[in-house]
């Protein structure tokens, strides 16, 4: 008995090692909030992860990651190393966050909700050590990449704190495309047309029956953020895939265009070899230049 319990000790020990093994050095020169509730319901898909330099004070913009999971799964834990290097290494404060999956009971308004009630929580946890947070870039891929896109180009005006900036990967941008919800989507061919038909329209609060979307487009273009561009929409970087086989690499040509139509600044980097992945090294390289580049640009 005694060999037993001294090896599940032991077994403890060696997990804790390695879980903070990549971590215990940031501690010394951040501060670090982990699984921060941002709702008074305590659902752990309404928290955050939040780092800022200890000696941080006055003014300090803020990098948002907003995970993918096409709206029903995923999770903010794999960001969260990469938000202490981001605050080590460039000085930033960082976050990532948890949201409610989207399903019959949560749509759409509710996720940018979360999104709302998490920047009021962390600008509130950034006062309490006299640090201000008013602006914000927004980041992620796939279905974040749609969130960041919808919440900074609609809410731009009313976030509690300011969107300056957008950088996404393969995000959506028109739900009016109806290579979404036809058998030749890669997910379609996986599972059944139904996927995407019911999540999306779960979503936009309404019911997705065909390739007819006649009946939906009004619901369907109120969460596409292509259809909030104006000429004061913020400065975007984003990529995308020309093989993508789940969101329409046409989605990034249109909002290319539209954003150019504006007059907003932006830059489209093209993947032509990737999927929806965005496998190619090199396109990656470049986005991750513009990424930091914009960080420097708009958050300082």
């Amino acid at each position: 008995m005694f060999k037993r319990i001294a090896a599940l000790f032991m077994a403890v020990v060696s997990f804790f090692q390695i879980l903070f093994a990549g971590y215990i050095k940031y501690y010394r020169s951040n501060r670090i909030f982990l699984d921060q509730y941002y709702s008074d319901e305590k659902n752990e898909r309404q928290t955050y992860d939040l780092v800022f330099p200890r000696k941080a004070s006055g003014e300090l913009g803020l990098v948002l990651c907003i995970h993918g999971g096409g709206w029903v799964e995923g999770d903010k834990e794999p960001y969260t190393k990469s938000l202490m290097q981001v605050s080590d290494e460039y000085g930033f404060a960082a976050a990532c966050m948890n949201y409610r999956y989207v399903s019959e009971t949560v749509d759409f308004d509710d996720v940018m909700d979360d999104i709302t009630s998490a920047l009021k929580a962390i600008k509130i946890k950034g006062s309490e050590y006299g640090v201000s947070i008013n602006k914000v870039l927004l980041t992620g891929i796939s279905a974040g990449g749609h969130l960041s896109l919808l919440y900074a180009y609609a809410k731009k005006d009313t976030a509690p704190i300011k969107p300056v900036c957008v950088v996404e990967l393969c995000g959506p941008a028109d739900f009016e495309n109806e290579f979404f919800y036809s058998e030749e989507n890669s997910v379609a061919k996986a599972v059944g047309v139904e996927y995407f038909r019911n999540i999306i329209g779960n979503g936009a609060g309404c019911r997705i029956e065909s390739l007819n979307l006649d009946p939906v487009r009004t619901e369907l273009k109120k969460y596409s953020p292509i259809n909030y561009i104006d000429k004061d929409t913020v400065p975007t970087v984003f990529g995308h895939g020309e093989q993508d086989e789940i969101v329409p690499y046409q989605n990034a040509v249109d909002l290319d265009k539209k954003l150019a139509e504006y007059g907003v600044e932006h830059t489209f980097i093209s993947f032509p070899n990737s999927g929806h992945g965005c496998e190619d090294k090199a396109s990656m390289s470049k986005i991750m230049e513009l990424f930091f580049g914009c960080a420097e640009k708009y958050l300082r």
